[in-house]
């Protein structure tokens, strides 16, 4: 299963992702000059039974929303970043916006930065996320209140999106044609083209036909 974020930008998504998983997916020289995410980012958190949970990291900045409507293409799952210091901010209801827009009803909420406020502040962003999910169609949305040094508080949220994972896998559409919606195109040098994107169905491996 894979998982993109969403949110307004400096809101903790991509150290939310490494927290979880270990990665930093900021991998260009700029990102981490500005600690800003500018393309799309790319996580991997390998499972005991074989399978992986990705995670597809959108940048939050308004001038990198092409980047961020090609990162949550054919996404089932997206995890909405919200920062407890800043609250709901422009791109966290445009971003939830573009979410109703393309049809993707299934969100987790994850309050960030829970560890630099005080606990009144942290039920006030609440009552602000929940009051713009209910205005934009979502009720009941599961709702987690981290901070990227509180283990406590990110096995939590592990342990949510791990069941989740399990219930997409025995949906998974394994027996259909393969089909990747391209997020990225690039060339690396000594290997040329490189295409990357979000396996929607079927499934590839070496020397193997998909059907």
């Amino acid at each position: 299963m894979i998982f993109a974020t969403a949110g307004h930008v400096d809101h903790g998504k991509t150290t939310l992702i490494q927290a979880i998983t270990g990665v930093n997916t900021a991998r260009l020289p700029e990102e981490k000059k500005r600690v800003m995410t500018i393309d799309l980012g790319y996580a991997y958190w390998p499972q005991s039974d074989g399978s992986s949970v990705g995670f597809v990291d959108v940048p939050g900045h308004e001038k990198f929303l092409a980047n961020m409507l090609a990162g949550i293409g054919g996404i089932d799952h997206v995890l909405l970043v919200v920062a407890c210091d800043d609250g709901v901010m422009a791109q966290t209801k445009e971003h939830l916006a573009i979410l109703r827009l393309i049809g993707c009803p299934a969100i987790t909420v994850v309050l960030t930065k829970a560890d630099r406020v005080a606990s009144l502040r942290v039920v006030d962003v609440r009552q602000q996320i929940e009051y713009e999910l209910a205005t934009q169609g979502w009720i009941g949305a599961p709702l987690f209140i981290t901070a990227a040094t509180d283990e406590e508080s990110i096995a939590l949220l592990r342990q949510h999106l791990l069941q989740l994972h399990q219930q997409n896998r025995q949906h998974e559409k394994l027996n259909q044609r393969f089909r990747l919606a391209i997020d990225r195109v690039f060339s690396v040098k000594g290997a040329g083209l490189v295409v990357t994107g979000t396996a929607l169905a079927g499934r590839v491996s070496m020397g193997i036909s998909s059907g």
